[in-house]
């Protein structure tokens, strides 16, 4: 589905990526994981070109209106309902709107914000307002989602839910995604194959683990398999090395 070779990213001459390389492929959960300032969320905005490489590649199977961006902040209107607000990207692709109240109530029922589509985000707990910002990328139907830390600024307990409900719709929909993230647990968790990018600037891939977690996935019971400790273990390693400077580039 994506495939990124030697990208550079800067915000000047200087790279904050260098010579980048990773894979994902269709279906499949990857995970970027690495110290801030290392460019994670860097290659999600060279993806979308919302930021031009300084050189690389990245080719990606999916159109540009088949790829959704879960931000860490949500995009969420203000002045707009919840049902506005999930509505909106259908409304400007003009999709028909019978089709748009059809798809808009089936994904505030998925989410579980049924009956709350008239609230606007000020009425609504954090939780509830990932939810309606999920709703709103998952109603584009994309094949690939791109997610910058989605749910980092929630409690463990609605952020262990939230992802368990993501990770369920990732595998029913055949979904395709790229997650930064500095947890390694929920990067384990969660994904088929983990890359750990060096510290920045020239911040290089140092290593990468892929897992072999049996699907359907439970959050729960995943960390429990014996694979799970020796991969977190794995990244740390890596982690930490890179961090004291001795882990040389891959």
């Amino acid at each position: 589905m994506l495939r990124i070779r030697d990208l550079s990213v800067g915000y000047g001459a200087e790279p904050v990526l260098d010579q980048v390389n990773l894979e994902v492929g269709t279906g499949h959960v990857v995970s970027l994981v690495g110290p801030s300032g290392s460019g994670k969320t860097s290659v999600l905005r060279a993806v979308t070109s919302l930021l031009t490489p300084l050189k690389g590649t990245v080719d990606c199977d999916a159109s540009a209106t088949e790829v959704g961006f879960l931000f860490q902040d949500d995009a969420l209107l203000p002045w707009r309902t919840v049902a506005q607000n999930v509505s909106l990207g259908l409304r400007i692709r003009d999709v028909p709107a019978d089709d748009i109240d059809r798809r808009v109530t089936s994904w505030l029922e998925r989410v579980g914000l049924d009956g709350l589509g008239d609230r606007y985000p000020a009425q609504l707990s954090g939780g509830q307002r990932k939810r309606a910002a999920l709703a709103q990328v998952l109603v584009l139907e994309p094949r690939l989602l791109l997610m910058d830390e989605p749910f980092a600024s929630l409690d463990a307990i609605v952020r262990t839910r939230l992802t368990q409900e993501l990770v369920s719709w990732v595998e029913k929909d055949g979904l395709t995604v790229l997650l930064v993230t500095h947890d390694l647990e929920e990067a384990v968790s969660v994904s088929d194959e983990v890359f750990v990018l060096g510290q920045g600037p020239h911040a290089k891939v140092v290593a990468n683990v892929k897992l072999a977690l049996p699907r359907p996935r439970d959050l729960l019971q995943v960390r429990r398999h014996p694979d799970f400790s020796i991969a977190v273990t794995s990244l740390w390693q890596a982690l930490t090395s890179t961090l004291d400077g001795r882990q040389e580039a891959s």
